[in-house]
């Protein structure tokens, strides 16, 4: 199969060579796609010229290399759309097999550099009306890349509403093309000059259905068209999904885990229940009769622990980790912690499992439950 530049160069040639016989001189396109319509107006010139020629055998030549030539430029035009889409499968099937957000996000750039045809890509976050450049991944390291790299770093938070490019994007979630940057009024200028972009695409991510950041892609040595614009939109749509599930597995992660050390905490419980009631069934009955003050009860609770202490047993003997009872009560991490050792000590026992039983006895015994 012919390359993009040969096509590029016979078409460049065919135009300058019927530019004399067809009395017109037609532009080339910037890129493969732009001499469609040049030798188009080329063949329709030709045609009505034909019947008058003086030379129709020259003119017919050159009308059908114009026609075999834009059929060959629309194939392989054709096929360029399916093998980049066939790298961007290849690229998100990759990043399906992630199941953390947090590595996703990490692996962002580089997968749309190795999986969509870029040479560097900028990911940004979106926070309300804050628009906050993030990380960049690009195929050179040089110094005007570290320097893009520090910008990016350093740079304070944007607000959107001043951008009209980007909030075209959160507004209208399109992705979008601009072909020339220091002509289009809607680019953010310490972006363009930080970066040196020659032209772009950027393309919002939607995990929700939300915008909750940009991709930004530019090519060192060509310009962007419509054909990437359209895959870089395609990479974010798909991306957005990604991570979505990741975030849905990582919850669901969290609460199996919460769930098990309910269950844990649970049968601890249950087996210190059952070993107090076979302590008991094994005594003879002249040791039951009451030979001290009777045992504490929910009052003694009461008079042992603060109110908050108290609401932490109580959430404590549900199951609850620490940070679930954090949630519920509204308070940190470090002072449940802080609840559950004085807790521990005033009840005079080693563990949560202890302190858990003997709440359970105590409130059980005065019809708690």
């Amino acid at each position: 199969m012919r390359t993009e530049s040969e096509l590029a160069g016979r078409g460049r040639a065919l135009l300058r060579r019927a530019a004399e016989p067809a009395g017109t001189a037609l532009p080339a396109g910037d890129d493969l796609a732009g001499f469609d319509g040049p030798l188009a107006v080329l063949a329709g010139t030709l045609r009505e010229q034909l019947p008058e020629s003086s030379d129709p055998a020259n003119l017919a030549v050159i009308l059908a290399e114009a026609q075999a030539l834009r059929y060959e430029i629309r194939e392989w035009l054709g096929g360029q759309r399916l093998r980049r889409l066939d790298a961007l499968d290849a690229g998100l099937a990759r990043l399906r097999k992630v199941s953390d957000p947090d590595a996703l996000l990490d692996r962002a750039c580089e997968a749309v550099v190795d999986s969509c045809g870029f040479d560097r890509v900028m990911l940004s976050k979106v926070e309300g009306s804050l628009w906050r450049p993030w990380k960049s991944f690009a195929v050179t390291n040089r110094d005007p890349e570290r320097a893009f790299r520090e910008w990016i770093r350093t740079v304070p938070e944007i607000q959107l509403d001043n951008l009209v490019l980007e909030t075209e994007m959160v507004r209208r979630r399109e992705p979008a093309l601009v072909t020339d940057p220091r002509e289009d009024p809607r680019v953010y200028r310490p972006l363009l000059q930080a970066s040196g972009l020659d032209s772009y695409v950027a393309a919002p991510l939607m995990p929700t259905g939300r915008v909750i950041g940009f991709l930004h892609a530019d090519c060192e040595n060509r310009a962007v068209t419509a054909l990437d614009r359209d895959i870089l939109g395609a990479f974010a749509d798909a991306f957005g999904h990604i991570f979505e599930r990741a975030v849905l597995l990582r919850r669901l992660r969290e609460q199996r885990e919460q769930v098990r050390e309910a269950m844990r905490t649970v049968e601890t419980v249950l087996e210190d229940l059952a070993s107090a009631e076979i302590e008991l069934a094994s005594r003879p009955l002249t040791s039951l009769r009451p030979t001290r003050a009777p045992a504490r009860s929910s009052a003694t609770l009461e008079s042992l622990l603060t109110a908050r202490e108290l609401e932490v047993l109580t959430l404590m003997a549900t199951g609850a980790t620490n940070s679930r009872i954090a949630d519920e009560l509204v308070i940190a991490d470090g002072t449940v912690k802080s609840h559950v050792k004085r807790i521990l000590r005033k009840l005079c026992v080693e563990n949560r499992a202890e302190a858990i039983s003997q709440y359970l006895r105590l409130t059980m015994a005065d019809g708690g439950f």
